[in-house]
C-alpha cells in the first residue's frame, strides 16, 4: 500500500501525475489529481490520526508537502496488502472515500502487519470520518463565532481542577464557537484561586483575597468590553460557590456569555450533558417576616436547604424565599442543559422583581446557595448594577448550616 508523499507542485522534476500508491510488491498505481486534492482538502492538510500539519517540514519550515495518501482497504488483493481482503470492488479502492491523509509515521503504523487487527477497516473509516467532520466544522466558523475565554480554577475542600486549552477548544467546537486568546496570551484571562490562604477553614482572608483577585484579573476584560472588542464570553469555572457568585457580579449581563461546568457522572469533559432534560423552576415564600427590609433567598437546586438550619442572622424578622426545581428532586445534575439554566435565570430575575415591589428600599439580601457552578455565576450576574440590593452570600459548612462569607454588590 502507498507511502509516496504528495510532492511540492513547484518542483518541475516531478511527474505530471505525482500521486502514487505503492503496493506490497512495489507495484505502483497513480491516484488522479482530483481525487488526491479532495482528500487533502477534506483533511485540512493535517494527519487524520495525529493532526500534524503536513504542508511544510516541521524542522526547517520549508514548504514541502509531507503528507501521504493511505488506503483504508488496500488497493490490491495480493497477500501482504493491508486490509486488501476486505470486500470492496477494485474500481472503488482509489477513490477519496477509501483514502485518508496521514503523516509518514502513522502510515507505517497502520500498514504494519501486526497492527491490522487494531486498525481494521471500520476503525480507519471512523478516524477519517471524525477528522474530516472536525475540519468541516472548524472551517465553517465565522468571525462572529469567536468567543473570549475566561478560565476560573480554584480548590474546593482541597481538591482543584485545571482547564487546558485543548479541552476548551473541543468544548467550544461542540457549540460551534472557537476560542479567542488575543488578550495578551493564552493565560491572560485565567483566574487561579487554588493557592489562596485559608481555604480549608474558610477564613475571611480567603474570601476577601479571592474577590480581590477576581476583580483584578477582570479589569482587562471589562476594558475590552467597553471598547467593544469582546462580543461573547465563555466561562470555564470550578471554584467555591461564593467566589463564583462574586465572579458573576463582575461579568454582569451586558455581554453575551456561556457558562460551562465540569460534567459529573457522564465521563470526562466540560459543558452540557447530551440529551439532558430541561428543568423548570419556581420561587415560593417559605416564611413571612416581621421586617419588610429583611429578606433571604434559599437556592435549593443541587441540594435541599433545611430552613431550620439557617444562620441566626436570618431570624423571624426575615422573609425567606426559596428557588427550587419543579417536579424533580434537587440534585447536582439538575442544571445540565442550556434550557434549564435559562429557566433558572428567569426565575431568579422574576424573584428580584418581586422583592423590588414587595420590599421597597431593601439594601441587602441574604443568599443561601445550594447550586451548581453555572447557577452560582448566574446568581451574581443577574442583578442589575446600581438597581438591585447587595447580596450577602453564605456558604454551607460541615454541620449543614450556613456561615456568612462575603458581600457582592451588583
Amino acid at each position: 500500500m502507498g507511502r509516496s508523499p504528495v510532492p511540492n507542485q513547484s518542483d518541475a522534476t516531478r511527474s505530471s501525475s505525482p500521486y502514487r500508491a505503492v503496493g506490497p510488491n512495489n507495484e505502483t498505481r497513480t491516484i488522479p489529481d482530483r481525487v488526491a486534492l479532495r482528500v487533502w482538502v477534506a483533511a485540512g492538510g493535517r494527519c487524520a490520526m495525529c493532526n500534524k500539519r503536513l504542508l511544510d517540514d516541521q524542522y526547517t519550515g520549508a514548504e514541502v508537502a509531507v503528507g501521504q495518501l493511505a488506503h483504508i482497504v488496500g488497493w490490491s488483493t495480493s497477500p501482504g496488502s493491508p486490509r486488501g481482503n476486505a470486500p470492496l470492488p477494485g474500481e472503488e479502492r482509489n477513490t477519496a472515500d477509501n483514502l485518508m491523509l496521514l503523516c509518514y509515521d502513522q502510515h507505517r503504523v497502520i500498514d504494519n502487519a501486526t497492527m491490522w487487527d487494531v486498525y481494521d477497516v471500520d476503525m480507519l473509516r471512523r478516524i477519517k470520518r471524525e477528522h474530516e467532520h472536525r475540519i468541516r466544522q472548524l472551517t465553517a466558523l465565522r468571525d462572529e463565532d469567536r468567543t473570549t475565554v475566561l478560565r476560573v480554577v480554584g480548590a474546593i475542600r482541597g481538591a482543584g481542577v485545571t482547564v487546558n486549552p485543548q479541552t476548551v477548544a473541543a468544548t467550544l467546537l461542540a457549540d460551534s464557537r472557537y476560542p479567542d486568546y488575543s488578550l495578551i496570551g493564552i493565560d491572560e484571562l485565567e483566574v487561579d484561586l487554588r493557592h489562596l490562604p485559608g481555604e480549608a477553614e474558610s477564613a475571611e482572608v480567603y474570601w476577601s483575597t479571592g474577590v480581590a483577585m477576581i476583580q483584578e484579573r477582570l479589569r482587562l476584560l471589562r476594558a475590552r468590553i467597553d471598547r467593544e472588542s469582546v462580543r461573547h464570553i465563555s466561562v470555564f469555572a470550578f471554584a467555591r460557590i461564593p467566589l463564583l457568585i462574586a465572579l458573576g457580579a463582575e461579568l454582569d449581563d451586558t455581554t453575551p456569555a456561556q457558562i460551562y461546568a465540569k460534567r459529573r457522572g457522564h465521563g470526562e469533559g466540560w459543558g452540557w450533558v447530551p440529551d439532558a432534560l430541561t428543568v423548570d423552576f419556581e420561587y415560593v415564600t417559605r416564611r413571612g417576616g416581621t421586617d419588610p427590609h429583611q429578606v433571604a433567598v434559599m437556592f435549593s437546586v443541587s441540594g435541599s436547604i433545611d430552613i431550620a438550619r439557617l444562620p441566626a442572622s436570618v431570624d423571624a424578622s426575615t422573609t425567606v424565599y426559596e428557588v427550587r426545581p419543579i417536579g424533580v428532586t434537587p440534585g447536582p445534575e439538575i442544571i445540565s442543559s442550556p434550557g434549564s439554566l435559562e429557566n433558572f435565570t428567569r426565575t431568579w430575575r422574576d424573584l428580584l422583581s418581586h422583592i423590588e415591589v414587595d420590599h421597597p428600599g431593601i439594601e441587602e439580601i441574604d443568599v443561601l446557595p445550594a447550586v451548581p457552578v453555572t447557577a452560582a455565576v448566574t446568581i451574581g450576574r443577574t442583578p442589575m448594577r446600581n438597581v438591585h440590593p447587595t447580596l450577602r452570600v453564605h456558604d454551607r459548612v460541615s454541620d449543614g448550616g450556613y456561615n456568612f462569607t462575603l458581600a457582592v454588590t451588583p
